[in-house]
């Protein structure tokens, strides 16, 4: 089975599509931000997507993950506009599968529209609800040898300073539950999450930028014996060696698919012989692989 995992396309919306009233607190700061060159390197994120499609085709992909970070401010016209340009590649929507980036539901707004399931819920349900105990959270997919599971840790940060992540003690309650499920015992296990866990280097990332129970969320994870960690938020592509925390498989973070000079992604082919990982990066208008490594 060949898997792509995607992250933070942050399609860009013309700031003057914002309405005045949103132009507040943290999205002022946001808006500021991008106007002062941080939403250049995004300007060409729908052509991206477009190669993005076609090498999907080309090289017979079974299942699309993307760690979320569709938007830049999370304005409901930025949902929209991004639920639009990513359905090609969410075909068939049953091999799609997503969660939210802090971007997505960057303020409380969102929350209370419930606006990011109104246009990706679609691609976010569960094959054993019985699990999930925050709304939909945790969620479970199973394909063949491979479950994918879930958890959220993106959250609104109404503090211009701060865009750290959370996974609700009660999901990974219900994470760990799954993992002693018998009926995973013999598949690959990939597990879902916005916020970095691990950097490259293998260190925590900063108390304002990272996911701030992330050495409770490894250790719910020790029971996994074949699989990975995949997120994103972090808009640099790197594998990260979990051994020093206990665990027998690597945190894989898919950087960003569209930002200008680091366009990537990760392709898994699994079957029940072992696990190949591959590198996707962008070039003259299109995507390739580069080195390739056997789990």
């Amino acid at each position: 089975m060949r898997i792509l995992h995607c992250s933070d396309p942050h399609f860009d919306l013309s700031l003057r599509s914002i309405p005045l009233r949103k132009w507040f607190g943290k999205r002022a700061i946001g808006a500021m931000n991008l106007m002062g060159g941080r939403g250049h390197y995004f300007d060409n994120a729908d052509e991206k997507i477009d190669a993005l499609v076609r090498f999907k085709e080309t090289h017979a992909v079974d299942l699309v993950l993307c760690t979320g970070d569709y938007t830049a401010l999370g304005l409901e016209a930025e949902l929209e506009n991004a639920a639009e340009l990513i359905a090609p590649l969410a075909q068939p929507p049953e091999r799609f599968i997503t969660l939210p980036g802090n971007h997505d539901i960057y303020a409380k707004d969102v929350i209370h529209s419930d606006a990011f399931f109104r246009y990706f819920g679609r691609y976010m349900h569960s094959d054993w609800p019985q699990y999930s105990v925050d709304g939909i959270w945790p969620f479970v997919r199973l394909f063949d040898e491979i479950a994918v599971i879930g958890v959220n840790s993106a959250k609104p940060n109404p503090l211009p300073w701060r865009s750290d992540g959370h996974i609700p003690p009660e999901q990974l309650e219900a994470l760990g539950r799954i993992l002693a499920d018998p009926r995973l015992a013999d598949r690959w296990i990939f597990v879902m999450t916005h916020y970095a866990a691990r950097l490259a280097d293998g260190r925590p990332d900063r108390k304002q930028h990272g996911l701030r129970n992330a050495d409770d969320f490894l250790r719910t994870c020790r029971p996994i014996r074949r699989g990975a960690i995949l997120n994103g938020h972090i808009h640099r592509c790197y594998r990260t060696d979990l051994t020093p925390d206990g665990l027998r498989i690597d945190l894989y973070c898919a950087g960003s698919i569209t930002m200008e000079g680091r366009e990537c992604f990760w392709l898994f082919n699994v079957d029940r012989k072992g696990m190949t990982v591959r590198r996707g990066v962008y070039a003259e208008g299109e995507y390739r692989l580069l080195e390739c490594t056997d789990e």
